[in-house]
């Protein structure tokens, strides 16, 4: 095999993602991997030699649109209450889009931190000390009472958008809903987050 073919390793990141977001690193197998992405093993391993490697490009993947995202609002022309409206979008949007990753993360956090604090991407995030300087601007304006820190606004809408998430397959089971009128459930929630976080700062 000569040359990487890019739609057959993107076929493989797409499977191993779903894979290791639901397994974790421990209980996921290259062979389960390999079945979803429609590739032999052999050809998973021509393009990720090891376990190890697949998942340290999973991790990337799955934390990487969403913080190339959000650092993005901040080069943006935009004030508090914009940056705020669009994190929240975005994590919606993510957490849609990849249903597993809230679990991924809590598990990986508990079981192996040191998957996620290694990766460069963690290392240089800035958010909280962005979230910060509008804060300020925001406050001097007379937007804001709180003296809230960029840091604690940012666990708090983490913790909104993600809790409800994470609890999803015990609320659709109290309140008998199907995984169709879950996803709205959850959606219409969005306005109501953006309204509670800014209303919150406000006394």
């Amino acid at each position: 095999m000569s040359r990487v073919n890019q739609k057959t390793k993107e076929k493989i990141l797409a499977a191993a993602e779903i894979v290791f977001h639901e397994n974790g690193f421990k209980g996921a197998r290259t062979t389960l991997i390999a079945k979803k992405a429609g590739v032999s093993r052999t050809m998973l391993h021509y393009y990720y030699s090891t376990k190890e490697e697949l998942f340290q490009e999973v991790l990337e993947h799955s934390f990487g649109f969403f913080l190339q995202h959000a650092k993005g609002m901040f080069t943006e022309e935009g004030d508090l209450k914009t940056v705020i409206n669009q994190l929240i979008d975005l994590l919606y949007e993510v957490l849609t889009a990849k249903p597993g990753l809230a679990n991924f993360m809590i598990n990986i956090l508990n079981d192996t931190p040191e998957l996620i604090t290694s990766l460069p991407m963690i290392q240089e995030e800035k958010l909280p000390a962005r979230l910060d300087e509008l804060l300020d601007q925001a406050k001097q304006k007379g937007q804001i009472k709180t003296d809230i820190s960029g840091e604690d606004l940012l666990l708090n809408i983490y913790g909104l958008c993600v809790i409800p998430y994470l609890t999803a397959p015990l609320i659709m089971f109290k309140e008998s809903r199907s995984e169709k009128e879950m996803h709205a459930f959850l959606h219409n929630r969005k306005g109501m987050i953006k309204a509670f976080v800014w209303k919150g700062m406000q006394k």
